[in-house]
């Protein structure tokens, strides 16, 4: 921000303290069309270790040593003991691998991390079960220890003589007399012998105190968000990756735990032992008090697909998890389902057919999507004419997804992840949307770009103002559910996540508290307002480059080269600047070729130089070295909150775009497809004049743009009524970075009572952390209504909720 854009925008924010507050005149004579009571819902889907190591509270890693075909990974020696991985003799036919162990004196053993650490904790009862067989002098112990291994909290003991030729499960109860947050489970032998172990489980006390069940205070968390239905099991997990074998297959993960094979997350880059299989699924939504929304797949996976002519066993295996789900004990699954101890249907009533299968692009995990969907479609309703069934819409690289068929859905499922901007200039999103059409149910949805490190108050805010324009629209938009829930911290592949943890602690992000605000705050029908804004000023045409910046190149999740850069001012100066250089990433430099060599994302060098004035000119010479992406060109530099790059190949190496960064907040300008070559060079050339930025590659133009002011800061309105409570319900959102006092007016009516539900914070790059995990959360307190109204206080960077009696 340069000195006039900071003089005007001083002068504003103090001409806000100082005037009148804003009010926001409630319309009580007419309400208007239901909002929809499924509105908010969840969205599970197993990535960021969201199963195994999370939701699925299973403590013991890698417990049927299938994880690695050449060494057991997470377990390790104690002792003298050896290790070795065996395929003879296993305990069944779903099992490929068992871990043979030769304990050579007293003491020997094998121990466990579990997921970076097993939580032990003073006076919990853990459940402990293994299969084993073999010979042994003397007593095998399990001991619960901390993190050297050294010191036991708990123990059990298995008798030599109870071991023989034939698998036998061996159980216990371990209770812990004091903490570790890294604690091992080790099993040690008194005396020689071979044991084969598999299947080692170690397990918590449960979310419902059920068998195979889950971390209480991660299941809580969702049951504290009232959900109306849980779509499950993805997202990308439910395609799977390079083989059909990798997608999730419902079948295979039922029954008890030792008949479940796994199967390869490739997707997420890790082995789940589908522990949290279909049945544990339904049950969650059964507990949630939510209905179940099944993704099923149309025979296609990234990197390949069942010919269109070939999926009748994918339909086949669709309507037998349904008669799973929803036949009665009389039918073949049914009955299945009540020898797995669920005798009462779970009742799926919504379906989407596919997953992100519906791209423009059929190269995109898509091939004739319509055609199978209607395969689907035609099967399931002839079986379950009642059934709710959701389509899939172009899920990226458009804001404006469109149901193109003749084929009839009663639900289509889009996709956003965007920037907080975006979703504040969204808030009108669906108003104009054709009520002719599908209505929509938006699956997955979340500030993705400029989030701050784990999720701030500007990405909840910017969600909460698009869940706002939702709630206006419910009329069309029906569903919606924030995605992803789940991230162990410890390997996160994807971020954003609402809820975050390790071994023993759990943290909700603000977006986290948005959802649960929204959801416990929804009203059953909408009531219009309008707001008297006496701040409302239209855009100035303030210019948005920086005065002083700086250049620069970088890369995204690949490697890359440059060469030959130059800067030249057209009317300002170039001057040399000390300092770091290298702010992100792994960079060489050599032959006059500097060169990143990471997988970093978001690797940044800057220029040793910065220019000073209106306009100027960038050239430099690119390569990409390897990786998924192509390279970045860096320009407008001011700090690593504010700045613009010029994004080459990027998106798997599928588009271009220049993208602006403005106070951490990230939003595309202009984008358009494009790759770039393995090992090839390219002259990329960037002139900057004012607000006008143009881009070409090897001498073509690829955009001619402007940059745009952030349209991030506002007020945003809306208000419901509640006929169960007979409340008005009034949100009201200021992404500004000041605050203001506002006045709710209810015309012709008398209010006796008021309560206001809060989320802010100093700043909105403010965010919640392990250390500190309730920094920012919502804060109720009660209001004193007079007259036809309310008034209030707006803090900077809040969202503020309203309920009147």
């Amino acid at each position: 921000m340069h000195y006039k854009q900071l003089l005007f925008t001083t002068a504003l924010l103090s001409a806000m303290q100082a005037s009148a507050q804003i009010t926001v005149n409630v319309n009580t004579a007419q309400k208007g069309h239901e909002v929809s009571p499924e509105l908010y819902g969840i969205f599970y889907e197993d990535i960021n270790h969201a199963a195994d190591g999370g939701l699925y509270a299973e403590l013991v890693r890698n417990r049927s040593f299938e994880d690695n075909t050449k060494a057991a990974e997470h377990w390790a020696t104690v002792g003298q003991s050896a290790l070795q991985l065996t395929a003879k003799g296993l305990l069944n036919a779903k099992q490929h691998q068992a871990l043979l162990v030769t304990f050579r004196q007293a003491g020997d053993g094998i121990s466990n991390e579990g997921f970076w650490g097993i939580p032990v904790v003073q006076g919990r009862c853990y459940r402990l079960s293994f299969w084993a067989k073999g010979k042994l002098k003397g007593q095998l112990r399990a001991v619960l220890t901390d993190a050297t291994g050294k010191h036991a909290f708990a123990s059990a003991s298995f008798a030599g003589k109870s071991f023989g030729n034939k698998w036998t499960r061996y159980e216990a109860e371990l209770v812990a007399d004091g903490n570790d947050s890294r604690g091992q489970l080790q099993f040690l032998a008194d005396g020689k012998g071979q044991l084969t172990f598999d299947v080692v489980s170690l397990f918590p006390p449960a979310f419902r105190n059920r068998q195979n069940g889950l971390r209480p205070e991660l299941a809580g968390m969702l049951y504290d968000l009232h959900p109306k239905f849980l779509r499950f099991p993805g997202g990308c997990f439910v395609e799977g990756q390079d083989s059909p074998d990798n997608a999730f297959r419902w079948e295979r993960t039922i029954g008890p735990v030792e008949q479940r094979e796994g199967h390869w997350n490739v997707n997420w880059g890790y082995r789940t032992t589908d522990g949290l299989g279909f049945d544990e699924y339904l049950q969650l939504a059964e507990d949630l008090h939510a209905k179940p929304l099944y993704v099923v797949n149309v025979g296609i996976w990234h990197g390949g697909y069942t010919p269109l002519d070939s999926i009748q066993p994918w339909i086949d295996e669709t309507m037998n998890a349904l008669e799973y789900a929803n036949g009665p004990v009389t039918s073949k699954y049914g009955a299945l389902r009540a020898k797995n101890g669920h005798p009462e249907p779970y009742n799926i009533q919504y379906l989407e057919i596919g997953n992100e299968n519906n791209q423009p692009d059929q190269r995109q995990q898509s091939d004739h999507y319509y055609e199978r969907f209607k395969l689907f479609r035609d099967a399931v309703l002839k079986k379950y004419p009642d059934m709710h069934i959701i389509g899939n819409v172009a899920a990226w690289g458009t804001d404006e997804p469109k149901w193109e068929s003749k084929e009839q859905t009663e639900l289509v499922d889009e996709h956003y992840y965007r920037s907080p901007a975006w979703f504040a200039e969204h808030f009108h999103h669906y108003d104009n949307y054709d009520r002719r059409g599908p209505k929509v149910y938006v699956g997955e949805y979340a500030v993705t770009q400029g989030f701050g490190q784990v999720g701030d108050l500007n990405a909840a805010l910017g969600e909460a103002v698009f869940m706002m324009g939702m709630e206006n629209n419910s009329d069309i938009v029906r569903m919606a559910s924030y995605a992803p829930i789940f991230a162990n911290v410890n390997e996160t592949r994807w971020r954003p996540d609402m809820i975050q943890y390790d071994a023993t602690r759990v943290l909700g992000t603000p977006s986290y508290y948005v959802q649960k605000m929204m959801a416990d705050n929804v009203g059953t029908r909408t009531v219009s307002t309008t707001l008297t804004n006496p701040y409302q000023i239209a855009e100035a045409q303030q210019q948005v480059k920086p005065q002083v910046c700086r250049v620069g190149v970088g890369t995204w999740a690949t490697q890359a080269s440059f060469a030959q850069p130059s800067l030249s001012a057209g009317d300002g100066k170039v001057e040399q600047v000390g300092g770091k250089v290298d702010i992100r990433g792994t960079w060489q430099q050599a032959n006059g070729i500097v060169s990143q060599q990471s997988a970093s994302e978001g690797a940044l060098r800057l220029n040793p130089q910065r220019t000073d004035g209106n306009e100027y000119t960038y050239h430099v010479r690119a390569r990409k070295d390897g990786g998924a992406e192509g390279f970045l060109v860096v320009f407008n530099y001011v700090d690593p909150d504010n700045y613009c790059w010029l994004n080459i190949g990027g998106w798997g190496n599928t588009q271009n775009a220049i993208e602006q960064v403005v106070n951490g907040s990230k939003s595309q300008l202009v984008t358009a497809a494009g790759k770039v070559e393995t090992g090839r060079w390219y002259d990329v050339d960037l002139h900057v004049k004012g607000d006008s930025i143009y881009a070409s590659l090897d001498g073509k133009q690829l955009f001619a743009t402007q940059l745009k002011p952030s349209t991030f800061a506002g007020l945003f309105q809306n208000a419901t009524y509640d006929e169960a409570t007979g409340e008005y319900i009034v949100k009201l959102v200021n992404t500004h970075s000041q605050a203001t006092t506002a006045r709710i007016a209810l015309a012709g009516l008398h209010p006796t009572k008021a309560r206001l539900i809060r989320l802010s914070a100093p700043k909105g790059t403010d965010e919640n952390t392990l250390d500190t995990p309730t920094r920012i959360v919502p804060m109720t307190s009660t209001l004193s209504p007079d007259g036809d109204g309310v008034s209030l206080e707006l803090p900077a960077n809040s969202l503020n909720i309203v309920r009147i009696k």
